[in-house]
């Protein structure tokens, strides 16, 4: 886990430069729609939205996209690629977007900057568990955060310096969150994604440069998430 936490680290510290940029938003509104449109976990695509401060007229006007109030704008839809890149290590990126083609082409353009090849259906996502995680403050006995995560309901949990967090499955998240409101604990973030299920460790240049990759992945507005089986 901790290799798949250090990279949502980075991504954290790299949020406060994409509101700037406007990108986060874009991003949050896109999970928002999703979730409106097909009745899936939509409180929490708007808890993570209202936690990055995200205006209450954008997670309004992504809510009535999703469920069709709003005229002349493409449906948004899901999709998954799996690739290789340096080092011998796997990408899995998810994408929210109205247009797979302008995506993946997008996508492509920095995969041969950095020598990335596409995989086969299922060639990646196989290595990979689809978990909820809920994050929430260290405080002052990490002993008993984690047990009150455990309590909750999650079936592992990983101690960082400021946060505890807690894994299970996506099903089982909601109620984790419930469960923890109830003992007055409030997660700082709720969300799901994709964890390796072992990491591979790589030398200092291919980190370097699989970070760079990474962030310019991210980067682009049409990209959910990516993830890797690296440790970073």
């Amino acid at each position: 886990m901790s290799g798949h936490s250090k990279w949502a680290q980075i991504k954290r510290k790299k949020g406060a430069t994409d509101v700037k940029r406007g990108v986060l938003f874009g991003k949050l509104a896109k999970q928002i729609t999703v979730a409106a449109r097909l009745d899936r976990n939509l409180e929490i695509a708007i808890n993570t939205a209202r936690a990055a401060n995200m205006p209450r007229e954008n997670i309004e006007r992504a809510i009535q996209r999703g469920v069709g109030n709003v005229a002349g704008e493409n449906q948004i839809g899901e999709a998954l690629y799996e690739a290789y890149a340096p080092g011998g290590t796997a990408l899995l990126i998810t994408v929210l977007t109205d247009n797979c083609r302008r995506t993946l082409g997008a996508l492509r353009a920095i995969f041969n900057k950095y020598g990335v090849n596409l995989a086969q259906a299922g060639g990646v996502r196989h290595l990979f568990d689809y978990r909820g995680i809920v994050e929430v403050a260290r405080g002052e006995d990490p002993d008993a955060t984690q047990l009150a995560l455990i309590e909750a309901g999650v079936d592992d949990v990983l101690i960082e310096d400021e946060r505890v967090i807690g894994y299970t499955t996506p099903q089982n998240l909601e109620s984790v969150t419930q469960m923890l409101k109830l003992q007055t604990i409030v997660p700082l973030e709720t969300r799901f994604a994709f964890v390796p299920k072992m990491t591979i460790e790589i030398d200092e240049p291919t980190r370097d440069k699989l970070l760079t990759l990474l962030e310019q992945i991210d980067d682009l507005e049409d990209i959910d998430s990516v993830e890797t089986n690296a440790t970073l």
